[in-house]
Order: C-alpha cells, then structure tokens, then sequence
C-alpha cells in the first residue's frame, strides 16, 4: 500500500498544478465531453455551477492562456458574436493525465 501510495504522491508531479481548482477541472471535463461543439461562458457557467461571471471567465481565460482551451467569436441565432470556448489537443491530453490520476486514487481506496 505504501508503494502505491508513493506512486501517487510521484504521479501528481507530472501534472499542472495551475489547473488543481474544481472549476478548471469541471470546465475540462465538460469540454472534454463537447469536443469540437464547445460551449458558452454561460452555457459554462450554468451548467456547472461554477459561480459568479466573474469567477467563469477568470477560469475560462486562464485555460486560453495555458493553451488548454481556444475561443473563437461565432454568431449564434442572428444576435452579437458569442465567445465559444472549445478544449484544444493540449487540453485533451492534460485531462487525459488529471483523470488517470484520479483514477489512481479512487483505486487506492478499493
């Protein structure tokens, strides 16, 4: 068990700690399942019950900025552009990696 354990503690440091809030880890997951569909900051934000506008678009930029996320103006039913936010391969692939550790401690404890 211990081993284990320890394989765990050694896993976490392949991961970006950047993205250790449960919004950023919610919004991945989510888009994860949307693929190229994306989604809306308030389609975001209402469906996960993340919180304030605020708090939606601080954890939205933050993805862009790490590359995690893209967001591309699209026109939705003839009214102002929306901003669309889609997980980009590099977010795939650190969900990828945040899931499998999870994975390993939900294991751990069975």
């Amino acid at each position: 068990m211990k081993e284990k354990f320890l394989e765990i503690v050694n896993e976490s440091g392949n991961l970006n700690s950047k993205l250790f809030s449960l919004s950023r880890i919610k919004i991945l997951w989510a888009l994860s399942e949307l693929g190229e569909d994306g989604a809306t900051a308030r389609q975001i934000k209402n469906g996960l019950n993340i919180g304030s506008d605020g708090s939606t678009y601080s954890n939205l930029n933050a993805l862009v900025e790490m590359g995690y996320l893209r967001m591309e103006k699209v026109r939705f039913e003839s009214k102002e552009n929306l901003e669309l936010y889609v997980i980009t391969p590099a977010g795939l692939e650190e969900w990828n990696k945040i899931k499998n550790w999870f994975d390993m401690l939900v294991c751990e404890g069975q």
